[in-house]
């Protein structure tokens, strides 16, 4: 093997993406010429470092598809094999604009989709940062580490405590199939902060926790106030916890459980 067929070969042998007998040519090859070798070495140191230093980032199926299916429809509309029509030839240049324009395009919709992905996975982020002290919560309670100040299997019991002693007017919801089974105000927050009430539901080992705050005195990120206050409901996961915020005039709400993020939505579509 020649140092020409080596070369073709070199970034494969780098990747461990060769066959066996093409591997001892290389090999061999490289450790006879000093050239080769050199440029052997600085293949490999280049991957290293690029493999070390650059974050890759998850492609959103979305945008996979939409660059397909773009692509798949400009060729549709152009055939380069088709020469002839009524005596007329596509010119070179008019191939080459062509393929230009579909890089445009599929260069477009990457930028644009990426933008929009990214700036998805940074709401996410967000939100995540704004229900992880509540999530904290719930993992100590779901574990019998931290307990509700009231417990009690009578719903009016709770619902009179909770009147009496919160400074705002709570939402006390019956949620079908789950039993309200404690209560509590201010829990888990510093002197100072806003008063805050956690009802406790629970059904067999699941659990839901649901929060609440006034939404005046909500200590919580503009930009997931403004979602909020247009109505939207915000549902995710974080690890094995599902949750949900939203709010109403009064009132920042947000419920986490260890329900499935679907049977969550639908339960609580089913109390409000």
């Amino acid at each position: 093997m020649d140092c020409r067929e080596t070369r073709e070969f070199m970034s494969a042998l780098v990747d461990n993406q060769i066959d066996e007998e093409t591997k001892r040519k290389v090999e061999e090859h490289i450790w006879r010429c000093a050239t080769c070798r050199n440029e052997f070495e600085l293949e490999k140191k280049t991957k290293q470092i690029i493999k070390s230093n650059i974050k890759l980032l998850p492609v959103p199926n979305e945008l996979v598809t939409t660059i397909l299916t773009q692509i798949k429809l400009l060729q549709n509309g152009y055939n380069p094999h088709l020469r002839a029509i009524e005596g007329t030839s596509t010119k070179p240049w008019f191939e080459f604009a062509f393929t230009f324009g579909i890089v445009v395009v599929v260069l477009t919709l990457a930028i644009l989709l990426t933008s929009i992905y990214e700036n998805k996975m940074a709401q996410k982020e967000l939100v995540a940062r704004e229900v992880s002290g509540l999530i904290n919560y719930f993992d100590s309670v779901a574990k019998g580490m931290a307990k509700p100040e009231i417990l009690s299997g009578d719903f009016n019991y709770l619902q009179n405590q909770l009147i009496l002693k919160s400074s705002f007017q709570p939402i006390v919801p019956h949620i079908p199939e789950f039993k309200l089974v404690g209560a509590s105000i201010n829990t888990g927050h510093s002197p100072g902060d806003a008063q805050c009430v956690n009802l406790l539901y629970q059904k067999d080992d699941k659990i839901i926790l649901f929060h609440q705050a006034p939404l005046h005195r909500a200590s919580m990120h503009e930009d997931v106030k403004k979602r909020i206050l247009k109505g939207e409901w915000i549902y995710d996961t974080i690890e094995d916890e599902s949750f949900a915020i939203w709010g109403t005039k009064e009132l920042i709400c947000c419920v986490v459980s260890n329900l499935s993020r679907d049977e969550l939505e639908r339960v609580l579509k089913q109390s409000w």
